[in-house]
């Protein structure tokens, strides 16, 4: 239950953390990435920016099952999916480049970061239909 790997609740709150973080990381304001959200385009030039697209898409799709089956564990099944496109994203896709030196912030690139937002807010709404208390650090 506790496991932080797998199918489990933290694991998913821990993806939840990350993605989080980065905003964090970029020391982006939240009030800019308000206001980014409705002037940026958010350009999907990797594959797993698409990916990832794609499975924030599904979103209201899962609900409309949920509400159709009554079946809660559908939500738990797109969540954990999510979560794990997300990782394949953050893991192929610089969100924040840092100078290797430095550590100085050298380039954010604004348009990952919001698709990191959008999954952050769409596993927040998720562990709130769940009834799960989501964290800001692990």
């Amino acid at each position: 239950m506790l496991d932080d790997r797998g199918n489990t609740a933290a694991y998913l709150l821990y993806a939840l953390t990350r993605m989080k973080s980065i905003a964090r990381t970029a020391n982006v304001d939240p009030k800019v990435l308000q206001t980014a959200v409705k002037e940026t385009k958010i350009h999907l030039d990797h594959p797993k920016e698409w990916k990832l697209a794609k499975a924030i898409l599904r979103f209201p799709e899962v609900i409309c099952e949920i509400l159709e089956d009554l079946c809660l564990h559908t939500l738990c099944d797109y969540l954990y999916e999510l979560a794990t496109t997300f990782t394949e994203f953050y893991d192929s896709c610089y969100c924040v480049e840092k100078d290797r030196q430095t550590g100085e912030i050298k380039k954010v690139n604004l348009s990952r970061l919001l698709l990191c937002e959008a999954t952050a807010a769409v596993l927040t709404k998720g562990f709130h239909i769940l009834g799960i208390r989501t964290v800001e650090k692990m």
